[in-house]
């Protein structure tokens, strides 16, 4: 595939180049200013790395808005909607839509916290994970004792909240995780401050900080240790906010969407949301949109162990093209801000593509 007449977001600090991209066999072959012969004329449209959902629960698509107006605890508690949700038979076509949907709408790459034990990872695999780089964190159902066998399905544990678990199970579960070289994260704080339990287990990444408390937030620093953020997630439930200038300022940030039942998988509404409460929380007029961008595409896979989907020669093929747009001044602002699922033009993952005429 030659594309030309673009504006490209090139490597890890979204260089801009006006020009083209070659891809042949799923690799980039060639970045470069200017405009080629024999290419599809992308109008000025831009292209920059796709999206990673850095964390999801894909087994609530099925009800999606179902029980909006109710606390937390009730909605996806471990007694809430969801798990009654979650013994529906038709787990798996509401995962097999979800999947297709985050496809079209730029997301490559996901993180998805897989409920129920085995039986969870069954319904996740059933509904075909070939199209995305996906990391499958499972959870053991009440069964320490089948852990190997879960982890042998899967990429790694996702915990709910240490307080679904014995601490000997938890200290169980870390040592069995490491002991594999795969990822073990937690939900942390994002009701109440959890933080000094969770890292009694030396988490690869967090989710959430909702309610971490100042002191808590500096030990997560501290340790360098990951953090995903879903802050549109976080206001729907009613939890709270995270203080994100600080958590950005201070370690590894990707993006979520977290729970399909609660909110959307639209990472350009979470960009933006993010930006301005970042700018308007803060009055920080000088935050950095690119940080936004980087946590909604680049880090995540950072964080999840993959190889980087930055745009440049010699890597796969794993990008947005977006319809051109006249008198943009900065690129990186304007996907946060401007741009919409609509305005996709096409998504290249090496190759399997989405295109739209």
């Amino acid at each position: 595939m030659r594309l030309t007449n673009a504006i490209i977001l090139h490597g890890e600090e979204f260089e801009v180049i006006k020009g083209h991209i070659i891809i042949e066999n799923g690799e980039i072959k060639e970045v470069g200013e200017g405009s080629i012969r024999n290419a599809i004329d992308l109008e000025q449209g831009i292209i920059f790395p796709a999206f990673t959902n850095a964390h999801v629960h894909l087994g609530d698509s099925i009800a999606q808005d179902y029980g909006h107006n109710l606390p937390i605890e009730a909605r996806v508690g471990r007694k809430g909607l969801k798990f009654k949700i979650l013994r529906n038979r038709e787990i798996t076509t509401g995962i097999k839509e979800s999947l297709k949907e985050m496809f079209k709408i730029g997301i490559t790459t996901f993180c998805d916290f897989r409920e129920l034990g085995l039986k969870g990872i069954k319904q996740i695999k059933e509904a075909g994970l070939k199209i995305h780089d996906s990391i499958i964190l499972g959870r053991p159902n009440g069964e320490v004792d089948k852990l190997e066998k879960l982890l042998e399905e899967c990429d790694g544990i996702g915990i709910s909240s240490v307080n679904d678990y014995s601490e000997e199970d938890l200290r169980k579960i870390a040592e069995e995780v490491r002991k594999r070289n795969k990822l073990l994260a937690f939900h942390c704080s994002e009701v109440k401050d959890d933080v000094a339990e969770v890292l009694k287990y030396n988490p690869s990444f967090v989710v959430h900080l909702t309610n971490a408390r100042e002191e808590s937030l500096e030990e997560i620093f501290k340790r360098k240790i990951p953090v995903v953020l879903c802050p549109r997630a976080n206001a729907t439930l009613g939890v709270g906010i995270p203080r994100l200038r600080e958590i950005f300022e201070n370690t590894l940030v990707a993006l979520g969407t977290d729970n399909v039942m609660i909110n959307s998988f639209n990472m350009f509404r979470e960009m933006e949301f993010t930006f301005k409460l970042i700018r308007g929380l803060y009055k920080d007029h000088e935050f950095d949109a690119k940080e936004v961008l980087k946590a909604a595409t680049l880090n995540g896979r950072k964080i999840l162990g993959l190889e980087p989907n930055t745009i440049e020669e010699g890597k796969k093929a794993n990008m947005i093209i977006l319809k051109g747009r006249k008198y943009l001044y900065d690129p990186v602002v304007a996907i946060i801000h401007r741009f919409e699922v609509s305005d996709i033009r096409g998504v290249i993952k090496e190759e399997k593509m989405f295109w739209r005429d």
